[in-house]
């Protein structure tokens, strides 16, 4: 059972959230509320009757919507623009999919309620809370001169998170459990290779190495424009959080880091959203594939055990749990089984048949296929007016910059298909993305406005 301090950390947050927004400027305060929340809050959930579920992401979210309004901050979350209407529609999708399942369903010696319009209403607030990140990232990071700052704080805040991951790899994952009173995830899952995976106050090794990844992609942008942000030289930061990151034994979060480190340093910003918006695309094939059931599932089984027996046995797992979630989502394919467990299936003793890891086929099984792609189409939008915005960014600097949000946010999109890493700080970025996307834009058609009245007078 999680102490009192524990309590004391996650409700007293708010008033954490008011002083940070009293001291700095709002850009700044939402960043460190997004950051130390992620960072050193507890890893725990209070459902209290007619609220959300309070974690760490919900609390700073309402915190901040509530402080900012209180200290009256004006902000607007949904701003005009086609990925306000992906939402709206999005939001439509999980309403319609919650009167469309009002029946029971039975599973095992489970009996899953139907749903309620309160239950629509109910998953509706919960996806806005979730998605509040990315919208205050729209509004209020859109300039781009914005981006060096924000590198700069995300890669200090690595750097010094990564004493106590060191600790941890040494002494095994036991932080949150010395401090909060109880630990978060399964402790056999944390050990690999003959060590320990951290996770510090993240709660689990996964997260935490994608959120370091993340960081360490950030790191690359600052190495190529020659920033330094700590006594240590922009290369020896880069160099250790990779030795680092390598620690932390997860092999995907090392692959989105060298897929990041080749991207930003060997390809010139303008490919590198472009190839960003392709990624994303190809990525989709891999749901699309499964939906029509043409993807190698045995080929690639078969060459992963040549390289190791036991990676090979870790992914088969995985398909074939998602082969058992797909069956049971195709049931209901265009507006899913809807909330409470419905999309997930159960043995005769109540127990979960299935693993749902990936975020696609829990979007799937709960939204249906509509829900699947406006949820995509809100991530992908960005990217694809990234590849529009690029070109009107004149000093190469920001460029790196820019295309280095594009870059962390198709890798967020990759992780979506064998995880559900992406939390705040992912969240924020892909909306500072979207915001400084369309700003970039709209001043460019407007300069273009302003040049074709000029030639009408003279």
């Amino acid at each position: 059972m999680p102490n009192l301090f524990a309590y004391t950390m996650l409700f007293g947050w708010p008033l954490a959230v008011l002083f940070l927004l009293r001291t700095y400027s709002t850009k700044q305060a939402i960043l460190y509320s997004m950051v130390f929340s992620t960072l050193l809050l507890p890893v725990m959930t209070i459902d209290p009757p007619l609220l959300p579920p309070l974690n760490k992401l919900s609390i700073t979210s309402l915190a901040l919507l509530f402080c900012l309004f209180v200290l009256g901050r004006r902000f607007r979350l949904f701003e005009p623009g086609l990925i306000t209407k992906f939402i709206l529609a999005y939001f439509s999708v999980i309403f319609i999919s919650a009167v469309l399942n009002s029946d029971p369903v039975e599973s095992g010696i489970r009996i899953l309620p139907g749903l309620s319009i309160y239950d629509a209403l109910t998953s509706i607030f919960k996806m806005l809370i979730y998605l509040v990140p990315f919208l205050l990232g729209r509004y209020y990071f859109k300039a781009v001169e914005d981006n060096e700052w924000l590198f700069k704080f995300l890669v200090v805040s690595a750097l010094i998170y990564s004493v106590p991951m060191l600790f941890e790899i040494r002494m095994s994952p036991q932080l949150h459990n010395w401090i909060y009173g109880f630990s978060p995830t399964v402790f056999a899952q944390q050990m690999r290779g003959g060590g320990f995976r951290p996770f510090v106050f993240i709660g689990h090794g996964l997260p935490l190495a994608f959120w370091f990844s993340t960081c360490v992609i950030i790191a690359v942008a600052l190495y190529k424009n020659k920033v330094r942000c700590s006594p240590l030289t922009p290369f020896v930061a880069l160099s250790y959080m990779l030795i680092v990151l390598v620690l932390c034994k997860t092999v995907s979060a090392m692959i989105y880091a060298t897929l990041g480190l080749f991207f930003v340093y060997k390809i010139q910003p303008l490919k590198q959203a472009k190839w960003a918006f392709i990624l994303s695309i190809l990525v989709l094939m891999y749901p699309i594939s499964k939906l029509l059931g043409v993807f190698p599932t045995a080929g690639l089984v078969s060459f992963v055990d040549g390289l190791s027996a036991d990676r090979a046995q870790s992914l088969l797992f995985r398909f074939d749990n998602e082969e058992i979630l797909l069956n049971h989502a195709i049931e209901r394919p265009f507006f899913g089984w809807g909330g409470w467990g419905r999309n997930r299936l159960f043995d005769e003793f109540g127990k979960d048949l299935v693993v749902t890891d990936g975020r696609w086929i829990i979007e799937f099984g709960i939204n249906g296929f509509l829900g699947f792609f406006l949820y995509y189409a809100i991530l992908i939008t960005p990217l694809f007016y990234a590849t529009k915005a690029i070109c009107h960014i004149k000093e190469k600097k920001q460029q790196y910059y820019f295309s280095t949000l594009a870059i962390v946010l198709v890798v967020s999109i990759i992780d979506s298909v064998p995880n559900t890493n992406m939390g705040s700080i992912q969240l924020l970025l892909a909306g500072a993305l979207l915001g400084q996307s369309e700003f970039l834009i709209s001043n460019a058609l407007k300069k273009q406005g302003e040049i074709k009245q000029v030639s009408y007078v003279c």
